[in-house]
């Protein structure tokens, strides 16, 4: 990923005025730019949810998680997971992060700088020495749904991680036509089903599908 500022080295430089600019200014504006021009649409911001560009912006922002020190997965309805545990804690995690699917001609701060912004707070914790630190579980999650644009229906992502997803949705279709996913050779099917099905068929899932239901 381009948009990383490399911290191995000259760490008695880096924030050495307290505020971390490098990372929670100069790196985060990159990163959003960057994020911003993973689009499906041409001269336009348009990534909607299980999109091609929804599978590229993940693996960038999986890179983003590591390089903060987060142990990473995707879930069954694409939202990114990237979490710090202490050891031996039992407390509750705190979640924080926002949505990665856009309206069409979307702005680039929208969802984005929710994502990055959390990501970039935890890597200045990890330069510094204190994520060790902490003693209740961090997530950052970038929910793969919310703007509802592809299947008419909001807060797809969130709605999983709750459990409170209705399995009606499994027959909800979008209103495009199929295409092909060329890194598989998968039909991008209409139905919310399909794309589900895609997703299974590309990534490594960490739950059972039931548990995306209430």
């Amino acid at each position: 990923c381009l948009a990383s500022i490399p911290v191995s080295d000259g760490l008695e430089q880096l924030g050495a005025d307290g505020l971390y600019r490098e990372i929670l200014r100069d790196e985060t504006v990159l990163r959003l730019k960057e994020l911003g021009k993973i689009s499906d649409g041409e001269g336009f911001l348009e990534r909607t949810f299980l999109s091609p560009a929804s599978f590229r912006a993940t693996d960038v922002i999986i890179s983003w998680m590591k390089d903060a020190g987060l142990t990473t997965w995707v879930d069954q309805m694409g939202n990114i997971h990237g979490r710090f545990e202490p050891s031996n804690s039992t407390d509750k995690a705190l979640l924080i992060g926002s949505h990665m699917d856009t309206v069409i001609d979307a702005g680039m701060y929208d969802g984005a700088l929710g994502i990055i912004c959390a990501i970039s707070a935890l890597k200045v914790l990890r330069v510094t020495g204190k994520l060790q630190r902490l003693t209740r579980p961090v997530e950052v999650i970038a929910f793969s749904d919310e703007e509802g644009v592809r299947f008419q229906t909001t807060f797809l992502g969130s709605a999983a991680v709750a459990g409170i997803l209705p399995e009606s949705i499994l027959q909800v279709s979008d209103k495009r036509l199929p295409f092909l996913h060329k890194p598989t050779g998968l039909l991008f099917g209409k139905r919310f089903a399909d794309a589900v099905y895609m997703l299974h068929s590309t990534s490594s899932v960490a739950l059972p599908f039931k548990r995306l239901f209430g």
